[in-house]
C-alpha cells in the first residue's frame, strides 16, 4: 500500500496534535496525542521529521490503522493502548545506566529491567510508563527503556 492508496481508501478516525516533540517513526514508538490518546507503532519504519505539536490523522484501513503527519507523505501502522501512566519523576533525573530506579510522584517505583545506557540530566522530568503488549517502557525527555514495576 503507498500513501495515495490509504488516502482514497481510508477512512479518516482521529485529527489531533502530537503532545510535544515529534521525531519521526522509528521501533516502537509511543505518540502522545493532545486529545489524551496514546498510539504505538506497530511495526518497524524509520522517517525522521521534527516538528513541534505536529499534526497527525489517523486512518483506519482494511481493519488497522495509520498515522500520518499532516503535509508530509509518509504513514506508519499504529495501535490505540490504554495502559499508560502519567507521572513526574521525584528527584534528579541522570538517565539510566542498566540498573536505574524511577521513583514517581504517585508513589509507584519502577526499575530498569533491560540493559541501556543514556546520560540525560533533568530536574523531576514527566515521564510515561506504557506497555508494549509484553513489557512495559519509561519514556523521559524522548527516551525509553524497558522496566518493571517493584513498588
Amino acid at each position: 500500500m503507498d500513501y495515495n492508496e490509504l488516502i482514497s481508501n481510508g477512512k479518516p478516525k482521529i485529527k489531533s496534535r502530537i503532545d510535544g516533540d515529534f521525531e519521526g517513526f522509528d521501533d516502537e514508538i509511543l505518540f502522545p496525542l493532545y486529545n489524551g490518546q496514546f498510539w504505538i507503532q506497530k511495526n518497524y519504519k524509520y522517517w525522521y521529521h521534527y516538528s513541534y505539536m505536529a499534526n497527525v490523522t489517523i486512518y483506519e484501513y482494511r481493519n488497522s490503522y495509520f498515522l500520518t503527519v499532516d503535509g508530509q507523505k509518509q504513514f506508519v501502522e499504529v495501535e490505540l493502548i490504554d495502559d499508560v501512566i502519567k507521572a513526574t519523576i521525584v528527584n534528579d533525573f541522570n538517565g539510566w545506566s542498566g540498573d536505574t530506579i524511577f521513583e514517581l510522584d504517585n508513589g509507584q517505583i519502577w526499575k530498569q529491567s533491560e540493559y541501556d545506557y543514556d546520560y540525560n540530566y533533568s530536574y523531576r522530568p514527566d515521564a510515561i510508563i506504557y506497555s508494549n503488549g509484553y513489557d512495559y517502557k519509561i519514556l523521559v525527555e524522548g527516551n525509553s527503556v524497558g522496566v518493571k514495576r517493584i513498588k
